[in-house]
């Protein structure tokens, strides 16, 4: 088999809430680092492509004097926002750098608010940009709604302009994606039993499990995307890992029954990549230590998502 050409970039951004290493109950700021030992995702991936590269970002839990203006006091040392704030610049940076070298990034990062600096990163590109969201929940809270604060709960409602405006400024190329540019895939946690059922409404066109009941997971996922192309031409993919059902793979303690197949998954990015050019995938959200199989399941999607992507690309130039 030839090898494809088209240049990957292999990102890891090893960090939960801004920490690093484990932490009572969850290890998904461990995940990147395990993803990313020679043997899984670089082995998948170097044994389709051609070009890979690995970067891990690490030491980011402080502004340098570029991020902060020189005033340690606008982005504070040890503060849990700004520890999240310094990351995503580093990840936004990372990404753009890959775009800009005509390089395909894929990321794994240990929590989902590494769409910040996706979203930064893809920003490099001219003209509108969609997002294709595959999560269990909806993140959509505001600062209004939470209950409890948590920015975790807030990504998409962030991304879409509806809070957060002057902290997500801080993201070197950080522009809004509405909400008619947004598809969300998944969103399954609030219909299994035990599913915290109240909640902001997800962002965008809802691909849920009512939906996917009514008219199939193909169907419904196509003609939303068939919608999307209307708008924009390229996309940024999000794979929260608990999107994928426990009998799939149990990727941390926040997963629920009734989710995707890694086949849909799969068979999602196909279905993306024939309508919109892919900037970037970022997979986040696996702990090691609750399910093994985690580089079983992953490694491949990354390999599907940079083979997508690469596709998308070839087709659009």
């Amino acid at each position: 088999m030839t090898a494809n050409q088209t240049p990957v970039s292999l990102i890891g951004l090893p960090y939960h809430c801004g920490d690093r290493g484990r932490v009572p109950g969850n290890a998904m700021a461990v995940g990147p680092e395990v993803l990313m030992q020679d043997e899984h995702a670089p082995a998948a991936l170097r044994a389709v492509f051609s070009d890979v590269d690995c970067h891990m970002i690490e030491n980011a839990e402080r502004a340098n004097d570029a991020e902060n203006g020189g005033d340690y006091r606008t982005i504070p040392v040890g503060d849990q926002m700004g520890r999240i704030l310094v990351q995503n610049i580093r990840l936004a940076a990372v990404v753009s750098d890959a775009i800009s070298q005509g390089r395909i990034p894929i990321v794994t990062a240990g929590t989902c608010s590494a769409c910040f600096g996706m979203v930064g990163g893809v920003g490099v590109a001219e003209g509108p940009i969609g997002m294709i969201w595959f999560d269990a929940h909806a993140d959509a809270e505001t600062p209004d709604t939470s209950s409890n604060g948590f920015i975790e709960g807030m990504l998409t409602s962030t991304i879409a302009g509806h809070c957060w405006p002057r902290y997500r400024q801080r993201v070197p190329g950080f522009r809004e994606i509405p909400e008619e540019r947004i598809i969300s895939v998944g969103i399954h946690e609030k219909y299994a039993e035990g599913g915290r059922t109240g909640g902001a409404r997800a962002m965008g066109t809802i691909i849920d499990p009512p939906v996917i009941q009514k008219l199939g997971f193909e169907a419904a996922l196509g003609h939303a995307l068939d919608v999307l192309s209307t708008r924009c031409s390229q996309v940024y993919v999000h794979i929260d890992n608990d999107c994928m059902d426990p009998s799939v793979l149990r990727s941390s303690r926040h997963c629920a029954d009734g989710g995707l197949t890694d086949g849909q998954v799969a068979t999602g990015l196909d279905m993306i990549a024939k309508r919109f050019r892919i900037l970037a995938c970022c997979f986040t959200a696996f702990d090691p230590d609750v399910d093994p199989r985690g580089p079983s399941v992953i490694a491949p999607l990354m390999v599907k998502a940079a083979e997508a992507a690469a596709r998308s690309i070839s087709k659009t130039s």
